[in-house]
C-alpha cells in the first residue's frame, strides 16, 4: 500500500525533465518581461498610461463620493 502511494502521490514529481521545464518557463517569463518592458519605454507610451490611470482613479473617486438617496 505504501508503494502505490508513492508511485501516485510522489513519483510524478521526481521526474527527469522536472528541473527543465522550470528553465523553460523562467526564459519565457524573461521574453515576455523583456518585450513588455520595451512597449513601456516606446515615447509617449509611459505618460499615456500615467494619465489613464490619473484620470481613472480621479473619476472612482468622484463616483465614490455621490450618494444617491435610496428611492421609497
Amino acid at each position: 500500500m505504501i508503494k502505490q502511494m508513492y508511485d501516485y502521490y510522489i513519483r510524478p514529481y521526481l521526474g527527469d525533465m522536472k528541473g527543465q521545464d522550470l528553465v523553460e518557463y523562467a526564459l519565457l517569463l524573461a521574453i515576455i518581461v523583456a518585450i513588455g518592458w520595451v512597449i513601456y519605454q516606446q515615447e509617449g507610451l509611459k505618460e499615456n498610461l500615467k494619465t489613464i490611470w490619473t484620470n481613472a482613479g480621479s473619476l472612482a473617486a468622484s463616483a465614490a463620493g455621490k450618494t444617491n438617496p435610496p428611492k421609497a
